[in-house]
């Protein structure tokens, strides 16, 4: 299970190409989002989330699903990514063991989906969008926040990786009889 900003990739993810849109430092971004939470008491990720949409409403720009995936080809990623997981695959295969992968992150689902290692990935839970019929992002489908992450390692290991199926995650399973174990 992987983070995304400031773990595969050295930066956040909107400094690699969105902001450049904006006309804004990272810094004045941040600032704006982190402002915004305060003033109305929000979560800090649906404060950026909302802040997105509503800077690129004000400049007329389009953050359409495919524009932010294409943002996800102009992430940097740290020394070493790309090629890590065939390395791990084949550490792992050779001890007769199968690594699957997963992304819990803070940050955009549709961005990393655009990364090169996207396919990596068994699931990413991920922020994301959902996207009205002109493919403008009207609302979060999702909010990962440093606190919720922890319900999706608990999806991770009950093996129930779709969100809208809140049953087989409520559905009692004895530990020893997990897909994945937390020991």
């Amino acid at each position: 299970m992987y983070d995304f900003d400031g773990t595969l990739s050295p930066g956040n993810m909107q400094e690699y190409g969105f902001l450049d849109k904006l006309g804004e430092s990272s810094t004045e971004f941040w600032r704006k989002s982190n402002e915004e939470a305060r003033k109305f008491e929000m979560d800090p990720i649906s404060a950026y989330m909302h802040l997105m949409i509503k800077e690129t409403e004000s400049r007329a720009l389009n953050i359409s699903k495919e524009n932010l995936i294409k943002l996800g080809q102009t992430v940097e990623l740290f020394p070493g990514v790309e090629t890590w997981f065939k390395r791990i695959n084949e550490c792992a295969h050779t001890k007769g063991l199968k690594v699957e992968h997963f992304i819990i992150s803070s940050g955009l689902k549709e961005i990393i989906e655009g990364t090169p290692i996207a396919k990596e990935f068994r699931k990413i839970f991920a922020s994301a969008f959902i996207f009205d019929a002109y493919g403008k992002p009207i609302w979060p489908a999702q909010i990962v926040n440093f606190t919720t992450k922890t319900q999706y390692i608990f999806r991770i290991n009950k093996d129930s990786l779709d969100l809208a199926d809140v049953k087989k995650v409520n559905q009692y399973i004895p530990q020893d009889e997990r897909r994945v174990p937390f020991r």
